[in-house]
């Protein structure tokens, strides 16, 4: 309760605008654009808007020191982006196996840095778990957080993605020049 109020309190000072998160108990959710960070604070301030406390994956080395322990207290998992270490099916397991709410955020971009080349595997989780996906957004030009939709997962991942990166277009990341759709 206390960090609901905070967040309510942290976005209305900061003039922030945010919508409600759909009614749906399992998700992989996207938030995009990722440029700063700072994404991870916001967003995790928005989940705490209905006390949902999701998974989020993140590179492991991220988790040095004492940051390690927070992150992971935090939702943090770590993901060694240079192996193969089946995190995949271990997202679809956790999605699968939830009794009850859980929600698996992933940045589609894989990176904070600009790039055009998406990752794909947030499509093969979401169809072998059975679950939406939610697409998250942080606007900075609108100072807008909060849900764009569920991402229509009909057709092969070309035509998925095509839609998911028409979604983004237009919006601005927390820090400039850094965010790319491909559209403009």
């Amino acid at each position: 309760m206390i960090m609901k109020t905070f967040a309510k309190i942290y976005f209305k000072l900061n003039r922030w605008k945010y919508n409600e998160f759909p009614d749906v108990k399992k998700a992989v959710v996207l938030m995009a654009p990722h440029t700063s960070m700072w994404d991870f604070v916001l967003g995790k301030l928005y989940f705490h808007l209905y006390n949902y406390k999701p998974k989020v994956l993140i590179k492991k080395e991220a988790f040095w020191g004492p940051f390690g322990f927070i992150l992971k207290k935090m939702g943090g998992i770590p993901v060694d982006r240079g192996k193969r270490t089946g995190i995949t099916d271990i997202a679809i397991k956790s999605l699968i196996e939830a009794e009850d709410r859980f929600y698996l955020v992933i940045t589609p971009e894989g990176t904070r840095k600009k790039t055009k080349n998406w990752k794909k595997g947030f499509i093969r989780i979401a169809k072998a778990a059975d679950v939406p996906v939610v697409m998250r957004l942080l606007n900075k030009k609108n100072r807008k957080l909060g849900v764009i939709g569920l991402l229509d997962m009909q057709g092969n991942d070309i035509e998925i993605m095509e839609r998911l990166k028409k979604q983004y277009k237009g919006f601005t990341g927390l820090k400039k020049n850094k965010f790319e759709t491909g559209y403009e």
